[in-house]
C-alpha cells in the first residue's frame, strides 16, 4: 500500500502540467510587465510627445481596454475549438509586429490605429488568456494553486521590465521603450509558445498528474456546460459582477497609476519604481492566496483579497506621506492575484468544455465598466486636477467586490 501511494505522490509531483505553468511564465511576464503594468509609464509621455489633454490620452487605454474584452469573447471560442498553443503563437506575432509599428507612430491617428487595432485585440491572450486556458485543461484539484503560479510570471515580468521601459523612456524616449516590449513579447512568448501543449489527453495523461486506467474505454472527456447554458445561471452572473467591479477598480489603478503617484507629489521615475516594488511584493502573495484558496476556499480569499486592497485605496485617498503611499502600493498590491482566483472559479463552476468561451463571455459582459473608469479617470482629472474622484469609485468597487463573494455558492460541474 505503501509503495502504490509513493507511485502516485511522484506522479503528482512529476506531473507535466507543473512544466506547462513554468512555460507559460514567459508569455505572462511580457505581457504584464509591457501592456498590463507597463501601460501606466506611457501615458504622460505619449501626452508630451503628441501634446494630448490627459482625457484623450486616457482614451487611448479606454479604447484598448473595451477592444480587448469585446475580442476575448472570440479568442475564447476559437481557443475552445483549437487550442490555446495555436492562438497564443499568432497573438504572440501579432502583439510584436504592432509594438514595433506604434513605435514608429509619428501622429495621434497612427498611435491609436497600431494600439487599439493591433496590439489590443491579441495582447490579453499573451498576458492572461491562453495561459489560463492551459491551467485549467491541466489542472483540477489544484486550480487555483496553479493559476496563482502563472501570477509569479506577472511579477517577474513588471520587476524586470517596468524599470527597463522607465529607463528607456527616460533615456530615450517612449518610441524606444516600445521596442523593447516588442523585443520582450517575442522572445520571452513564442519559444514557450512552440513548447506548449492544450491538454493533458495530448499526452496520454490526466488533470493533476491522475493515473490513467490502464483499462478505460478511452480518453476522458472535457465536461461542462456550453457558454449558452453557463449564461443562464445565476453562477455565471455572480461571478461577472465580481469580475466587473475589481476588474474596473484594476483597469483605472494600472493605467493611471503613475499619474496618481505624481498628483500625490512623487515623480514619475519614483512612481515608476513604487509600482515595480508593489509588483515584485505580489509574488509571494498571491502563490499564498492561491495555495489558501484551494484549502479555505476561492470565494472567501476573493473576499479578503478585496478587504485588503481596499484599505489601501482608502489609505491614498486620506493620507499624503510618503510613507504611507508605500504602505498603500504594498496594501494593493494582492489586487494581482483576483484574476487567477477568479478564473479558478470559472473552472470549478464550469469545468473544461468551454472555459474559454465562457470566460470570454465575462470579459465582454464587463466591457462598460472596466474600459469605462480609465477614461472616466481622465475626464475627471482635466475637470478638477484630482484623482480622488477615481480613487473613491475604485473603492465603491473593491466594496462590491467583497460583497457579492459571500453571497455566491460554486458547485463544480460534477456536484463536488
Amino acid at each position: 500500500m505503501q509503495t502504490i501511494s509513493n507511485s502516485k505522490e511522484r506522479l503528482r509531483l512529476d506531473f507535466y502540467g507543473w512544466r506547462i505553468v513554468g512555460l507559460m511564465l514567459g508569455p505572462r511576464a511580457a505581457g504584464t510587465g509591457v501592456y498590463i503594468m507597463g501601460g501606466t509609464l506611457f501615458l504622460i509621455p505619449l501626452e508630451e510627445s503628441l501634446g494630448l489633454s490627459r482625457s484623450v490620452a486616457s482614451l487611448l487605454f479606454a479604447a484598448g481596454t473595451l477592444v480587448n474584452g469585446a475580442t476575448a469573447i472570440l479568442s475564447g471560442v476559437l481557443m475552445d475549438r483549437f487550442g490555446p498553443r495555436k492562438i497564443l503563437i499568432v497573438s504572440v506575432l501579432i502583439a510584436t509586429i504592432g509594438y514595433v509599428l506604434f513605435a514608429l507612430s509619428n501622429n495621434v491617428v497612427l498611435v491609436f490605429i497600431f494600439y487599439v487595432g493591433l496590439i489590443s485585440p491579441v495582447i490579453l491572450n499573451v498576458a492572461y488568456n491562453a495561459s489560463a486556458a492551459f491551467v485549467n485543461n491541466w489542472f483540477d484539484r489544484q486550480k487555483a494553486t496553479a493559476m496563482s503560479l502563472l501570477q509569479v510570471g506577472s511579477g517577474v515580468g513588471a520587476l524586470i521590465l517596468i524599470p527597463a521601459l522607465a529607463f528607456s523612456i527616460d533615456a530615450w524616449g517612449w518610441r524606444y521603450a516600445a521596442i523593447v516590449g516588442a523585443g520582450a513579447i517575442l522572445v520571452l512568448g513564442l519559444p514557450t509558445a512552440l513548447l506548449s501543449r492544450n491538454h493533458p489527453e495530448e499526452m496520454g495523461l490526466l488533470p493533476d498528474g491522475v493515473a490513467p486506467d490502464p483499462v478505460g474505454s478511452g480518453p476522458l472527456q472535457m465536461t461542462g456546460p456550453t457558454a449558452r447554458e453557463a449564461i443562464k445561471t445565476p453562477t455565471f452572473w455572480m461571478l461577472t459582477a465580481t469580475v466587473a467591479a475589481f476588474g474596473a477598480a484594476q483597469t483605472g489603478m494600472q493605467v493611471h497609476f503613475v499619474p496618481i503617484m505624481v498628483w500625490k507629489g512623487i515623480d514619475e521615475i519614483e512612481g515608476a519604481l513604487v509600482l515595480t516594488v508593489s509588483a515584485a511584493s505580489s509574488i509571494p502573495m498571491v502563490v499564498i492566496m492561491g495555495w489558501l484558496a484551494d484549502r479555505l476556499g476561492r470565494l472567501r480569499v476573493v473576499a479578503a483579497t478585496s478587504v485588503i486592497v481596499l484599505s489601501g485605496i482608502m489609505l491614498l485617498i486620506l493620507t499624503d506621506p510618503t510613507w504611507t503611499i508605500w504602505v498603500a502600493a504594498l496594501l494593493i498590491a494582492p489586487g494581482y492575484g483576483m484574476y487567477p482566483l477568479l478564473w479558478a472559479l470559472v473552472g470549478q463552476a464550469f469545468g473544461r468544455r468551454s472555459f474559454s468561451t465562457i470566460r470570454g463571455a465575462m470579459m465582454g459582459a464587463v466591457l462598460p465598466v472596466t474600459g469605462g473608469l480609465p477614461l472616466i479617470a481622465g475626464i475627471t482629472f482635466d475637470l478638477t486636477d484630482s484623482y480622488a474622484p477615481t480613487l473613491w469609485a475604485m473603492a465603491a468597487l473593491w466594496a462590491v467586490s467583497a460583497t457579492v463573494p459571500l453571497v455566491a455558492k460554486i458547485k463544480s460541474p460534477t456536484g463536488s
